[in-house]
């Protein structure tokens, strides 16, 4: 995030030990064992007053959000990275010492939580009702007898969410924790298909997880419910990070 103004804030991105600091290609604050990863940016862009209005703005934002994510990306390549959320500033460098002084033991046991782990999200999609419906009729396995039996909208819902909680189950055994989040709409996923499962799972190694979205594809693809498995990312639905000003 380039600065081109001279009333500057600091954008934090998150919080890395000062001991992994020096693999990082990014500038730094430490303080007490910790280094948060940071940039200097414009008030007239992030400041309390106008950044409300530019969040609506939606090419700034997915310019920044995904400057946000890279520069995240590549710290927990590096690194054990407890990421903050999009947006969190401080007005003065004095004020994000400050902070990781505050936060330290908060902030020590999160990097600790996540230590030697990533984040996999994985999402799965079902085919519109009647898509489904002609899929489980023309198969063999209980789930597309199941559907087949079920083409009513709010019996079709239940066997949905069925196959959801049994997915989630699955791919628990893969990870040392796990979230069902809640299913994105499609303004924000673009597809035309409902989303049953948004998934987040925190693992020592992500192919465990990629095998088993794999097998749930299989398993589940005469149901006409499809898994997408992304990542690694950075713990973010596995850290206690509040926003902070």
């Amino acid at each position: 995030m380039t600065a081109v103004a001279t009333d500057l804030a600091w954008y934090v991105f998150g919080v890395v030990p000062a001991a992994d600091a020096e693999r990082l290609e990014a500038r730094i604050v430490e303080a007490r064992g910790l280094a948060a990863l940071v940039a200097a940016v414009p008030l007239s862009e992030f400041g309390a007053d106008v950044l409300p209005e530019r969040l609506n703005d939606r090419e700034w934002l997915e310019r920044q959000a995904r400057e946000h994510v890279e520069v995240l990306q590549a710290a927990c390549a590096a690194a054990t990275v407890v990421p903050f959320r999009f947006g969190t500033i401080y007005r003065e460098l004095d004020d994000v010492r400050a902070m990781l002084d505050a936060r330290r033991a908060e902030l020590a046991a999160s990097l600790e939580r996540v230590r030697g782990k990533v984040e996999v999200g994985v999402k799965a999609w079902a085919a519109p009702l009647e898509e489904r419906a002609a899929a489980a009729a023309s198969g063999g396995d209980y789930l597309r007898r199941q559907l087949a039996a079920r083409r009513a909208a709010e019996s079709a819902s239940a066997s949905l969410a069925d196959a959801a909680a049994a997915a989630h189950e699955r791919l628990l055994r893969h990870a040392v924790e796990g979230v069902a989040n809640r299913p994105q709409p499609p303004e924000l996923t673009g597809r035309r298909e409902p989303m049953i499962l948004n998934g987040a799972y925190l693992v020592t190694s992500a192919e465990a997880v990629r095998a088993e979205v794999e097998s749930l594809s299989a398993d589940y693809a005469g149901a006409g419910i499809t898994f997408e498995a992304t990542g690694p990312w950075p713990p973010y639905n596995f850290v206690d990070e509040r926003r902070e000003q």
